[in-house]
This record gives structure tokens, sequence and C-alpha cells, in this order.
């Protein structure tokens, strides 16, 4: 396509073309395999320099020199999925694969997708436009809202993990719950989302669920959220909106997070955090708090060295 048709593509009034309009564009690129045929998005003003300048550029006005084609944008970052939703715009699949596997009492909107060795349950909804894609398993009463991305190997309304110890041995908790799934959600490959012991688990609208993420019984979480790859949720715990879990944290059981909280990486969180914290280390606590922790952990070494020749100074003294 050409940059003319491009920016009518991108639908946005606070875009233009700059230099000529029919530059043709076949691909994305990133700065170190672009060529002409490439747009590159740039907003780190330092790549500039390393671009020949017959490669054009969807960047702000101040990059762009005489001579350069383009796209004139504001906000180069926040413009770069929809160019790339442009480029890669296929058809969305619809239908159910022969090799799916769909349960009589299961409601499928025609307009949904489920994909080859799928598992759509007893009681299961899926709604308009939504993708359950190859090998994804949707146990008994998953209800999956409208728009949502169920990648391959995820499986969703498995038993949640409840057992209680008796003087028989542990006994396991009936599971008799579904799991509610809002619109626009993502859930990645081989996560596993276990069904409520009594009423739902909870998935908000909006929110984007990383690969191999684990979400306990009964959990709620909210609009918006973002849980990334290896994060686990305990049971019963409540995740309010726009709370980012990192890589590898955890949440243990009945705890509540507040809204726009983020968890760092490898956190461990073991009490219910306040809205707008940013926490990490274990257990939990202010993030600039854990970072001056990590600091004085650090020096730990020589600190002893000098408490230990200080006791010897201290013991010659007392000894005199």
């Amino acid at each position: 396509m050409d940059l003319a048709y491009l920016a009518e593509k991108l639908n946005d009034e606070k875009i233009f073309v700059s230099g000529n309009p029919k530059h043709t564009i076949k691909r994305i690129s990133p700065p170190e395999n672009a060529d002409k045929e490439s747009l590159c998005v740039i907003w780190d003003s330092r790549i500039i320099h390393e671009l020949s300048t017959d490669i054009p550029i969807a960047a702000p006005q101040e990059l762009f020199t005489p001579g350069r084609d383009g796209i004139v944008c504001t906000n180069p970052r926040a413009l770069l999925p929809k160019i790339l939703a442009v480029f890669s715009r296929a058809e969305k699949p619809r239908g159910i694969h022969p090799a799916a596997v769909i349960s009589p009492s299961a409601e499928i909107s025609p307009d949904a997708y489920i994909g080859a060795c799928a598992f759509v349950g007893d009681g299961c909804t899926v709604g308009e436009g939504s993708i359950v894609e190859p090998n994804a398993t949707l146990l008994a009463n998953v209800k999956v809202g409208r728009n949502c991305l169920i990648h391959s190997g995820a499986v969703i309304g498995c038993d949640g993990f409840g057992f209680e110890r008796t003087p028989e041995g542990l006994v396991k908790i009936p599971q008799t719950g579904g799991v509610s799934i809002g619109d626009e959600v993502e859930i990645g490959a081989c996560t596993t989302i276990d069904r409520g012991t009594m009423g739902d688990t909870v998935i908000g609208s909006g929110t984007k669920i990383d690969n191999h993420v684990q979400v306990g019984h009964n959990v709620k979480v909210g609009r918006s959220c973002i849980l990334c790859s290896m994060s686990g949720i305990a049971g019963s715990s409540v995740l309010e909106d726009n709370v980012t879990m990192s890589v590898q944290a955890g949440i243990t059981d009945h705890v509540r997070i507040g809204a726009g909280t983020v968890i760092a990486g490898r956190t461990g969180v073991t009490n219910d955090i306040p809205a707008g914290s940013m926490v990490s280390g274990f257990p939990a606590r202010p993030h600039n708090e854990a970072k001056r922790a990590l600091v004085l952990a650090a020096d730990l070494p020589s600190l002893y060295k000098r408490v230990r020749k200080i006791e010897k100074k201290l013991c010659a003294l007392t000894e005199e």
C-alpha cells in the first residue's frame, strides 16, 4: 500500500503524509532491517541518524528532514499497534473446526471460531468474535465474552485446588462453580484458570493474560489488568482494575490488590496492597524501600567484617 492509503486506513485526523504520498510500503520493519519499501516507526531521536533518507518513517514532525517520506504523528509508539493492525489485517476465522469437540449444551456465536482439537464443555458460551485456538480447553460452565482470544493449550474451568485435612487424610472439596470472562480478554498459551468452588472465577473485560499463568479458584480479576508470564494468584484473591503483575510474581490467597498497583517481577504478595502502589521483594513492600534493602544487603559482608573488628577491639579494651 502507499502512504496515502495507509494514512487513510489509520483514520486519525492528527496524522498526515509528508513527502511523496504514493511511496509504496510493503512491510513494517525495525531500523536494522529497514529499506525503502519498509516503514520504520521512530520515537527515539537517536535512531534517525542510522537510517538512510530514502527509508520512510512514522515519527514526530521534528524528525523529518527535507525530502524524507513518511507519516507525521505526535505519538509514534501509540500509533505502532494501529499500523501493524492495518498490515496484518486478515479476515477473522469463523465457525467450528470439524476436529473440535463441542458439548451439545454449549452456545457458540456464529461469529466465533473454535479451532481443531479444542474442547468446549457443558454449559459453556463463546461470544461474538471470540477465537478459541486449537487444543484449548473450556471445561463446564465457562462463559467467554465478545472478541476474546484464547490461545492454544489454555485450560479454563479446571478444578480449583481445594482440600481439607482430616484424620483420614486429605479430602477433596468439590468445585461447583464456573469461570466468567469479560469482553476483549486475551488468555495466553498454557495458562490455567480454575473454576470457582462456589460461584465463578472472574476475569474482567480488557484484561490481558500472558502464557503460563495460574489463576486460582474464586479469584476476581478486574478490568484492563496485565498478568505476565509465570505469575500466579491463589484462591479467592481480588485484583482491582488496571493491576499489573510482572513476570513470576505471586499472590497468596484471600488478599486484595488495589486499583492501578504494579507488582514487580518475582514479588511475593502476602497482604493487602493499597491502590496505586508499586511493590517488590518478598514479602512485598514499597518498591523504593525494597531497593534500599537490597543495597544494604549487598553491604552485609563488609559490615560484618567491620563489626567483628569493633568487637575484637572492645574485647581487648575490656581485658585491659
